[in-house]
């Protein structure tokens, strides 16, 4: 079982392509990991981006429009024993 406690970050990107990448590494070579997702924007953010497009464009545009999308931050975290294996089978 993988905790904050025995834990280290491999990655943490936004790309959902990268963190793919190393997700098939770790499987391939039986590294068991955990993968945390997160909105990289608050709620607080995004209904202030929506409160902007609606006053920009009158409520002609759609907030989702208006701006840049949700983005996430993805993060895989490893057992600390396996670090090194992990990094070396993804090329970290």
């Amino acid at each position: 079982m993988i905790t904050p406690f025995n834990s280290v970050r491999l990655i943490q990107d936004s790309s959902a392509e990268a963190v793919a990448n190393v997700r098939g590494a770790l499987k391939a070579g039986g590294i068991p990991f955990s993968v945390r997702t997160r909105q990289s924007r608050a709620a607080i953010g995004r209904a202030l981006d929506a409160r902007a497009g609606m006053r920009a464009y009158g409520g002609g545009m759609s907030a989702s429009s208006y701006s840049e999308g949700t983005g996430y931050v993805y993060e895989i975290r490893v057992r600390r024993k396996d670090e090194a294996r992990a990094r070396e089978l993804c090329g970290l």
